[in-house]
């Protein structure tokens, strides 16, 4: 097989390193490979990785590239966890898996982590209801929880809290051994740190499943591949009845395991009861299926638009001035690609930003652009890399009459050729939301000429386009400067 059609990646985390090869024009997985770490609380407790652990991820690593080079792979990428990536010395970690062995650690961030858990969950697991269902799909990792709310596979939203199992149990150490109702209050503590999260979870029906990728326990102790929300509650409270050395012997949990099982049992517990499932299952689908799919570009980013216009619903914003801003800037990226050279994905980033572009207005209708930058780097779209989410947030800004200056400095950490698409994409942006200032829908189609020195622009309306054209003739500012063509409006009647 040809080096180029196979790809290795792997996803390093503070419990486990998984490698999968596969081959990048079918997405068929060629081979699987998993490590268990010995899980470490030191991460959350003194926020660093000791070098033990990084010698292991560094052997592992290393063994892994002896895999990959028996299979003749050429590409490999190394995907880092949140958790590693959340590290204090996280900077050295990753000097020295390249010192050790070549290659670049791609830290995810705690919205990619989360999406690619779900997708991952979504599109690969068996037991995702193929039928009409509501589906919650919950993906544990060491310190990070995510929740997705699924109505006949279409997701409805996901809530995310840093908040895992290690993580409690590192927080939980310094419990007195000789507490007489230990379990009550590692329950009351687990309680607390999810009041909030609950509280402010949208109201959903129950749901028919609460699907779990990533739970150590679930992996030791759930008898089938879905289990009765009763059955598992009563199977629950007798693991917790039962002394450690049985966790031990009868479920095969090692020594170090041990702490986080009543803190992951009883976080469990809450979200059944919150969603109401009726049965609960183990998915063997986590985050590296979902990187993959994204790697052998699998995904359409139909999900990362869900979580786009979840976040515009909270905040309130108007859906039919939405709905036109974002028709009128899929149409201008798409016929004005000859001039401005983007990719797929950047058409992806001005959709997302044409979605939230408005979120602002909810605090505050004066300088709302301003407010929506702020709430956009504030929610973390999940599926967006943190670069992405700064570029959408600018984009949104300058959505409106505002121009960047000085080479838009405000955003240093941008390339330079990063601070050009958000320019572009804003200016894209710009004239598509001035295609509906009236808040009316006005514009029933548009036609564009380019052939000529001054891009015509032809919206065809019944109704007279006078704001319009005005506040068009406004925003084309950007547009004009950055692309060096004049742009204008014009109004074509209906038959």
């Amino acid at each position: 097989m040809a080096k180029k059609i196979l790809l290795g990646v792997a996803l390093i985390g503070s419990t486990s390193v998984d490698l999968q090869i596969v081959n990048r024009k079918t997405g068929k997985v060629i081979e699987k490979v998993h490590r268990s770490l010995i899980a470490d609380n030191d991460l959350y407790t003194d926020g660093v990785v000791d070098d033990e652990q990084i010698n292991q991820l560094i052997e592992m690593i290393l063994r892994f590239q002896q895999l990959l080079a028996d299979y003749d792979v050429e590409t490999f990428k190394v995907w880092g966890a949140y958790s590693l990536a959340s590290a204090q010395n996280a900077v050295y970690i990753s000097a020295r898996i390249q010192h050790a062995t070549g290659l670049v650690v791609k830290w995810l961030s705690a919205s990619q982590e989360a999406y690619y858990g779900q997708v991952a969950m979504r599109y690969g697991d068996q037991n995702f209801p193929k039928e009409q269902a509501r589906v919650c799909l919950m993906s544990l990792s060491s310190g990070r929880l995510s929740l997705g709310y699924y109505v006949d596979g279409r997701l409805q939203f996901t809530r995310n809290i840093n908040l895992g199992p290690i993580r409690l149990a590192s927080q939980l150490a310094d419990l007195d051994d000789e507490i007489v109702d230990l379990e009550g209050l590692v329950r009351e503590f687990v309680n607390s740190k999810l009041a909030d999260y609950n509280y402010l979870l949208p109201k959903i029906e129950a749901a028919d499943l609460l699907l779990v990728a990533g739970s150590t326990v679930l992996e030791h102790t759930l008898g089938a591949p879905l289990v009765k929300a009763a059955d598992f509650l009563m199977h629950n409270q007798a693991l917790l009845n039962d002394p450690t050395q049985k966790w031990l012997d009868k479920y095969g949990f090692n020594i170090n395991q041990t702490d986080i099982i009543m803190p992951e049992l009883i976080l469990l517990e809450n979200f059944m009861q919150v969603t109401g499932a009726a049965q609960i299952g183990i998915s063997r689908q986590h985050i590296l299926p979902g990187i993959i799919m994204e790697e052998t570009e699998q995904l359409s980013g139909d999900e990362i638009l869900v979580h786009a216009y979840e976040l515009s619903q909270r905040f309130q914003v108007e859906p039919k001035h939405q709905e036109a801003v974002l028709h009128f800037a899929e149409q201008l990226f798409d016929r004005m690609r000859t001039l401005h050279g983007l990719s797929k994905r950047s058409r992806l980033l001005l959709q997302v930003a044409a979605l939230v572009h408005d979120v602002g207005s909810y605090l505050n209708a004066y300088h709302h652009y301003e407010n929506s930058e702020t709430i956009i780097l504030a929610d973390e779209i999940d599926g967006l890399t943190p670069t992405e989410i700064q570029m959408v947030a600018l984009i949104a800004h300058y959505h409106s009459y505002e121009l960047p200056k000085d080479g838009i400095d405000f955003a240093t950490n941008l390339s330079a050729v990063e601070q050009i698409e958000v320019i572009k994409l804003a200016a894209l942006l710009r004239l598509a939301d001035a295609l509906d200032d009236s808040r009316l829908q006005k514009i029933s189609k548009i036609t564009i000429s380019m052939k000529k020195p001054t891009i015509e622009l032809v919206g065809y309306s019944s109704e007279k386009l006078y704001l319009e054209q005005w506040t068009f003739e406004e925003k084309a500012n950007l547009f004009e400067q950055i692309f060096g063509r004049q742009i204008i409006l014009k109004r074509k009647g209906l038959e």
